[in-house]
């Protein structure tokens, strides 16, 4: 199991920077602010401004079919293309979503941001069992073909920490940081 949570982890973080890589190509602004969306609630869906838009007809069947059976109740959805396949940025029943898919339109992984509120109770109750004190900033659920991890951002007076929570209820700390004073 630590093994799938550890594929997890590196899928999102992989997922995370391949997402940033398209700050970093050489178009200059111009050409940039042309390719971004002009619905600005697909914008506020993501979080962050989508880099390229993707043509329809260049998308795959396979990635469209399994998105529309997937994920229902869809708002400001707006399709990317990054080097290793596809990707799409929605509001989903509340959730913030980001979903990849490979080259030939199978679903990789799906990363849903929510709030404390939206967190399931089984993996609330075993982060404040231990982090009573702490209080639930920011849920980053990764999902993956068969497996699911919660990761939990907590804040207290002094310090952030990130925790990671699976399927079974096993919990481990990713980051620890102390705040500023």
């Amino acid at each position: 199991m630590k093994k799938a949570t550890f594929l997890a982890a590196a899928f999102l973080s992989a997922a995370l920077i391949s997402g940033h890589l398209y700050a970093q190509d050489s178009k200059t602004q111009s050409d940039l602010a042309a390719n971004q969306p002009r619905n600005a609630s697909a914008t506020a869906a993501s979080g962050t401004a989508i880099p390229h838009d993707v043509a329809v007809s260049s998308l795959s069947v396979r990635a469209i079919k399994d998105f529309k059976s997937r994920f229902t109740k869809v708002e400001a959805e707006s399709w990317g293309r990054f080097d290793k396949g596809f990707f799409v940025y929605f509001t989903n029943e509340g959730f913030k979503v980001r979903a990849y898919y490979d080259q030939r339109g199978y679903w990789l992984a799906s990363l849903k941001y929510c709030g404390e509120s939206q967190l399931p109770p089984f993996v609330r109750d075993i982060v404040k069992r231990t982090y009573y004190d702490f209080a639930i900033s920011q849920v980053d659920i990764v999902q993956v073909p068969e497996h699911t991890v919660y990761l939990v951002h907590l804040e207290d007076q002094k310090s952030f920490k990130t925790v990671r929570v699976n399927e079974e209820g096993e919990m481990d700390v990713l980051n620890a940081y102390l705040k500023a004073n």
